[in-house]
């Protein structure tokens, strides 16, 4: 079941070189299944720079979308730079111990997967030793950090108290190192920065301000009307806008934004109206409506404008039909 709006934080959009980015997975999928975010990936893989095919995290919002989802107050942008090391110059000791604990269990937590698909395809005959491997990694950071200091304590009680009869060889430091080695697990990386949002953000948390492109609200008006939005730059304008998730429908319509008062000219029309139905999609052309006096606005819709609801936009959609 999809997080509520209501019960789920504001999501934290990173702004890095005046690029709007999300990190965390589980923010993408929050803003696609209850905000129509659908964004660009553009994560690559270093041994191949050049594809397309196979991009991952970061997302890359468009300036638009950081906008709406600020105005819904279902995210806030924050300057990355600036946000890390404020956070990390204020965290005390015990939030910073919380901190390495979480990436020691993060790092055991590997370590068990790894055991575990290892066992599945190792033969009978070894199974045995890796579950008792297994068995031991399970334990609780108390009890190893128990067992731990009980270890360091009795090796220092045998170096002060050496006994001379003792036929039992001496024990290396490496050996007596490598149980407490495994029992902190793998060293983890991690790709987020959420555990340092503690406690987690308000619903009014401080917004670094959006630039938003002239285009804005159509845009606004488009992703109000529950359509997904997508950069538009293959088919030469603004956005390509689809009825549903771009995942499972193909675009409908080739959205240009334009001013009220601005003149279009007739060849762009002509030129775009016969690519959209080239490839079966009809061309949207719109903007927001000026000259609307405020005097005539009810309370009702200026409450939707304070809430995020888009200013009025009219939109017209052109097809090609000459033979």
């Amino acid at each position: 079941m999809a997080t509520t709006a209501t019960s789920r934080p504001p999501v934290r959009i990173s702004k890095v070189a005046n690029r709007y980015l999300l990190f965390d997975i589980d923010d993408v999928i929050y803003l696609r299944r209850n905000h129509n975010i659908g964004s660009v990936y553009i994560g690559l893989i270093p041994q191949n720079p050049q594809q397309n095919v196979f991009n991952g995290l970061p997302v890359e919002l468009m300036p638009e979308e950081a906008q709406v989802l600020v105005k819904k107050k279902a995210a806030y942008v924050v300057d990355d730079a600036v946000f890390h090391l404020c956070r990390l110059t204020s965290l005390d000791y015990l939030s910073r111990r919380a901190y390495e604990q979480s990436l020691q269990a993060e790092g055991r937590q590997a370590q068990l997967m790894s055991l575990e698909y290892k066992l599945q395809n190792t033969p009978d005959e070894f199974r045995n030793k890796q579950k008792k491997t297994k068995t031991k990694l399970q334990q609780t950071s108390s009890e190893a950090n128990v067992a731990g200091s009980l270890a360091t304590v009795r090796a220092a009680h045998r170096e002060e108290e050496p006994n001379l009869f003792d036929a039992s060889p001496p024990t290396s430091r490496r050996q007596s190192q490598a149980p407490k080695e495994s029992s902190k697990g793998w060293p983890v990386t991690p790709t987020t920065s959420g555990i340092l949002l503690t406690p987690p953000p308000e619903l009014d948390t401080p917004s670094v301000p959006v630039d938003t492109p002239p285009s804005y609200p159509l845009f606004a008006h488009l992703q109000h009307k529950g359509y997904f939005t997508m950069p538009g730059i293959r088919f030469g304008c603004d956005y390509n806008v689809y009825p549903g998730d771009p995942l499972r429908f193909h675009s409908h319509f080739q959205a240009t934004s334009y001013g009220w008062e601005e003149q279009i000219n007739l060849i762009d029309i002509v030129a775009c109206g016969r690519l959209g139905t080239n490839v079966k999609k009809s061309y949207l052309i719109g903007g927001e409506v000026s000259g609307v006096s405020k005097a005539g606005v009810s309370e009702k819709e200026q409450k939707e404008v304070e809430e995020g609801v888009p200013p009025p936009v009219r939109c017209f959609s052109i097809e090609w039909a000459v033979m």
